[in-house]
C-alpha cells in the first residue's frame, strides 16, 4: 500500500508483532538440579527461553558458566559457593534452600501468572541435587504451580553415600504435598541404544533429552500427570519408552511395546502398577491408520496379561508434519510397589543413617534436625536460638583443636568416609559447653552468589 509519502511493509510489521510476542511464548519453566543432569541437557541444548525457562542449580555458579555454550541463555543461574555450607550431604543443604526465594522470586516478577507448569530435572547422589528436589517441589506447589519431577537415581557401584543422598531425597519426596516423581535408574538410561525419528542413533543418557524434548512438546502434559497424581494419590512412576520405531517395519504398537519392556528405565513391580499416562508422537500421515481409539484398545489389550490397572490415560497424540513412519511414545506407569526398591535402598545405607540420627542431623523418618528453620511441608525441623554469626575461621575452642577424625567404613567396603564431629556434639545436648570466641572475632554479612537474567534483556 502506498499513500505517496509513506510504504507500509506488512512482513516488516508481522516480524515486529511476533517479537513483540516473544515474552508470552514461555508456559514452563524447566529446573535441572546437579552437575549431571545440566550437563546433560547442554549435550543438545534445544531447551531455549522460547521452549521454556532453563533455571540452572549447582554448588558452584561460576562452574554453571563454564558449561554453557555462548549461545545459551538461561534464564537464572544459582550456586552456593558463598553460602559456606557443607554440600556433601542433603540434611546440610536442605535447610538452606528450603529459605532461598531467589528462583521463585525471579520468575515472579513477570512469569508467575503466565507459567502454568514447572518440570523438575535432578540427579539425587549430590547434596545439592537430594536437597533441591523436595524443596522445589514446595515452592512451585505453593506458587500454584503444578510440577513434574524427573529423577536419576545413582548407579548400583556408586558409594553408599550416593544412595543416602538418593534415598533422603525420596523420603522428604513421599512426604511433600504436590510431588509427582518419574524415576530413572543411571544405569538403565546411560546403557540405553535406540534411534531417533531421523534414523540417527540415540546412545547412553541422550535419552533423557529425547523423553524432556516429548514432555516439553505436549503443552497440558504436567497438568495432566499431577491432576492424575492426585486423584489417585500416587507420587512415584517410571517409564517404558518407544523412540523413532517404524510402523512398516514393526508392524504393530504392539511389537513397538514389547520392545520398550526390554529397556526399562527403573526395575520396578509392573504386575502392582495402578495408573498408566500415555504421550505418542507420529506423523500425521498416521492419522486415520492409527485413530486414538485404536490406540487405546491396542494398549489396554497388551496390558492385560501384564498388570490390572485402575485407570489407563491416553493423551492426544503430538502430530509431526515430517513424511516417515516413525512412532514415538512415552508410557508412564505409577502406583507400583515401592516399598522393597525402598527397604532395599535402606539397608545399604543403614549405617551413614544410624550415624546421622546418632549425631543429631536427622530422625529416624528422615526429618532434617537443623539450626535453621525449614518449611513444615518438607518435614518438622527443631528450633535452635543461635547466637550472632561470627566469622567461622576466627572461632578457635579447645575442644575442635583436639578433635580426632572418625572414619566410618562401608560394610561393603566400596569407600571410606572421614566425618570429623562438631566440637559441641555430645551424647547429652543439655551438658554441652558453648564455644569460646575470641575477642576479635567480627561479624560478616553472608551472601549468597546468584545470577538473573530477564526475557526482555
Amino acid at each position: 500500500m502506498n499513500d505517496g509519502n509513506v510504504t507500509f511493509n506488512v512482513l516488516a510489521s508481522i516480524e515486529k508483532h511476533i517479537e513483540g510476542l516473544k515474552p508470552l511464548l514461555p508456559k514452563q519453566a524447566l529446573v535441572c538440579i546437579g552437575e549431571y543432569s545440566i550437563k546433560m541437557i547442554l549435550k543438545e541444548p534445544i531447551i531455549t527461553k522460547e521452549v521454556a525457562l532453563p533455571i540452572l542449580i549447582e554448588k558452584s555458579s561460576d562452574e554453571i558458566y563454564k558449561w554453557l555454550p555462548k549461545s545459551y541463555d538461561a534464564h537464572f543461574v544459582l550456586g552456593f559457593e558463598e553460602e559456606h555450607i557443607d554440600t556433601h550431604f542433603w540434611y546440610n543443604v536442605l535447610p538452606t534452600i528450603s529459605k532461598d526465594n531467589s528462583v521463585m522470586e525471579s520468575l515472579r516478577k513477570k512469569f508467575v501468572e503466565k507459567l502454568h507448569s514447572a518440570i523438575i530435572f535432578s540427579s539425587v547422589w549430590e547434596g545439592v541435587g537430594s536437597a533441591s528436589l523436595p524443596a522445589f517441589i514446595r515452592k512451585f506447589k505453593e506458587a500454584k504451580i503444578d510440577s513434574l519431577s524427573i529423577v536419576v537415581l545413582p548407579s548400583k557401584i556408586q558409594p553408599p553415600d550416593a544412595h543416602f543422598n538418593a534415598c533422603g531425597a525420596l523420603e522428604t519426596c513421599l512426604a511433600t504435598d504436590g510431588a509427582t516423581v518419574l524415576l530413572l535408574e543411571r544405569d538403565q538410561i546411560e546403557s540405553y541404544e535406540g534411534v531417533d525419528r531421523k534414523g540417527e542413533p540415540i546412545k547412553g543418557n541422550m535419552v533423557a533429552n529425547y523423553l524432556l524434548n516429548m514432555f516439553l512438546a505436549k503443552n497440558l502434559l504436567v497438568e495432566e500427570i499431577a491432576e492424575l497424581s492426585r486423584t489417585f494419590n500416587i507420587k512415584l512412576f517410571t517409564a517404558l519408552l518407544v523412540t523413532g520405531s517404524s510402523y512398516n517395519i514393526f508392524g504393530s504398537l504392539d511389537n513397538m511395546l514389547n520392545v520398550a519392556m526390554l529397556k526399562p528405565f527403573l526395575k520396578s513391580d509392573l504386575p502392582s502398577a495402578s495408573l498408566l499416562y500415555v504421550l505418542l508422537r507420529m506423523p500425521l500421515s498416521l492419522k486415520d491408520i492409527l485413530p486414538r481409539s485404536k490406540i487405546e484398545l491396542t494398549i489396554t489389550n497388551w496390558l492385560k496379561e501384564k498388570t490390572s490397572l485402575q485407570s489407563i490415560y491416553i493423551t492426544e497424540p503430538i502430530y509431526t508434519q515430517d513424511m516417515t513412519d516413525r512412532i514415538d511414545a512415552v508410557l508412564l506407569i505409577g502406583g507400583f510397589e515401592a516399598t522393597k526398591m525402598l527397604s532395599e535402598m535402606e539397608t545399604r545405607v543403614k549405617s551413614l543413617k544410624d550415624r546421622a540420627v546418632e549425631r543429631g542431623f536427622i530422625t529416624e523418618d528422615w526429618k532434617v534436625v537443623s539450626k535453621f528453620e525449614a518449611s513444615p511441608n518438607i518435614g518438622e525441623v527443631q528450633e535452635v536460638i543461635e547466637p550472632p554469626k561470627v566469622e567461622e575461621s576466627k572461632i578457635v575452642t579447645e575442644a575442635a583443636m583436639n578433635e580426632e577424625p572418625k572414619t566410618v567404613s562401608s560394610s561393603e567396603g566400596l569407600y571410606e568416609t572421614t566425618i570429623v564431629e562438631p566440637a559441641n556434639s555430645v551424647e547429652d545436648p543439655q551438658n554441652a559447653e558453648e564455644p569460646k570466641i575470641a575477642a576479635e572475632t567480627k561479624r560478616v554479612r553472608r551472601t549468597k552468589k546468584t545470577v538473573t537474567k530477564n526475557l526482555d534483556e
